[in-house]
């Protein structure tokens, strides 16, 4: 008897064993292989399912108003539907659904991290801290947290706003700021409560935002600072103020004003007396990189050891500042006047961003006089400075301070640095 004629094969999907090579990064290798029977039609009709599916996504994506994709209960019910028609399957329903959530996490991941509070009204807060190493011929090494402060700031509406700020380095928290605003317009802001004095534009700059480790010697001596008559009041007092900004047309602010009235006590102190003292400050940018400006200070001031004399405290101060490009450079002279001592000093520092946005390197020259009727008494400072800024949140400074006499032939060396980290 004959034998029956085998079935017919399709040598496109049956095949025998077969030694195969196959190449990549580690090399050859060979492995034997068995084409098993395919199922195109299965395959085609896979395939067809899966582009239609996409291309109803993509179209209700383009036909949403709002400019988010789609909501996520939308979603769901469209591929319910397309699982429902037989269009698709329950496995790639189920991928299809974890896609915008493994996005939505990872967008969400680039974002950077912030601090939102919820409350009547938005609420921005914000802060830093800094820790600090000295080396110094004059005190023994020591790490020390220098400031650790919070603030916060928010919008009242109707043109009003407030900041509040508070310093929890040290043995206790000192309040700094607490101050309400009402802007009328751009050239027009007054503002109540605790805040810097319009007065130096070194005092004005934050202290996270210096570029140098310390201010200058004749800044903390006579703007309400560490060696001032009236003692460490951070710059500050309490008291009323108006300023604004003017420029002709659309060019940028070309004038920059504030005046106010002030205890002239310092921070969360009352006034001892009835006078008020007086600030005032008037910056002019010509062009733009470069600023030149006066301040002026009109008071008077009681000491604990003589309650009922009131002295003269007057200060009087031009600076100008200059940016172009890589390069800065800033400067100050201020005369004051304390009972019938006057004084001076002033500084000018220059700086190179040698890489932008990450290295700086700077130099200071600082010079002041306690008493100018006196010879030989005047100090000066010589500082050299590195300023790393890792990222946005998080930068390092380096300086070198050498002080002396004018007249001395001795000096003291000291080493700082000072991590900032920030929010």
């Amino acid at each position: 008897m004959k034998a029956a004629a085998p079935p017919h094969t399709d040598l496109g999907t049956i095949g025998t064993d077969r030694e195969q090579t196959a190449r990549g990064p580690w090399g050859s290798l060979r492995y034997r292989s068995r084409p098993v029977a395919r199922t195109p039609r299965t395959g085609r009709r896979t395939d067809i399912r899966r582009i239609l599916a996409l291309i109803l996504l993509f179209l209700a994506a383009l036909s949403a108003a709002p400019p988010v994709l789609v909501a996520a209960s939308e979603t769901d019910a469209l591929i319910q539907l397309l699982v429902d028609k037989g269009l698709i399957t329950v496995e790639e329903a189920a991928a299809l659904r974890s896609e915008p959530a493994v996005q939505k996490q990872e967008e969400k991941d680039l974002r950077p991290k912030e601090f939102q509070l919820t409350a009547g009204k938005a609420l921005k807060l914000s802060g830093y801290t800094q820790a600090r190493y000295r080396q110094a011929d004059t005190i023994k090494d020591t790490f020390d947290v220098r400031r650790a402060r919070l603030s916060l700031r928010g919008d009242l509406g109707s043109g009003f706003d407030y900041r509040l700020q508070a310093d929890f380095a040290g043995s206790s928290a000192k309040l700094l700021d607490a101050a309400l605003g009402w802007r009328y317009s751009e050239g027009l802001k007054v503002t109540a409560g605790q805040f810097k004095i319009p007065f130096s534009q070194e005092n004005l700059q934050s202290s996270n935002k210096m570029e140098l480790i310390n201010r200058s010697l004749v800044v903390g001596a006579l703007v309400a600072r560490g060696l001032d008559v009236i003692g460490e009041q951070n710059g500050r007092d309490v008291g009323i103020m108006a300023g604004g900004t003017w420029s002709p047309g659309s060019r940028p602010s070309l004038v920059e004003y504030a005046a106010g009235v002030f205890n002239g006590s310092g921070i969360n102190r009352t006034d001892p007396n009835d006078q008020k003292d007086l600030v005032g400050r008037l910056v002019v940018k010509p062009r733009s990189g470069l600023s030149v400006g006066l301040s002026c200070y009109e008071g008077r001031y009681i000491l604990a050891s003589a309650p009922d004399k009131r002295d003269i405290r007057r200060r009087l101060g031009a600076e100008f500042a200059y940016q172009a490009g890589p390069f800065l450079a800033r400067g100050e002279y201020i005369k004051g006047q304390d009972a019938e001592i006057r004084k001076d000093g002033w500084y000018l520092l220059g700086g190179w961003m040698a890489v932008p946005g990450k290295f700086q390197l700077l130099y200071r020259y600082d010079a002041y006089d306690p008493d100018r009727d006196l010879d030989g008494n005047g100090s000066r400072l010589d500082t050299i400075g590195f300023a790393w800024y890792i990222n946005k949140w998080v930068f390092l400074q380096v300086n070198y301070d050498r002080a002396g006499g004018r007249l001395e032939k001795t000096s003291s060396d000291a080493y700082i640095g000072q991590l900032t980290l920030q929010f």
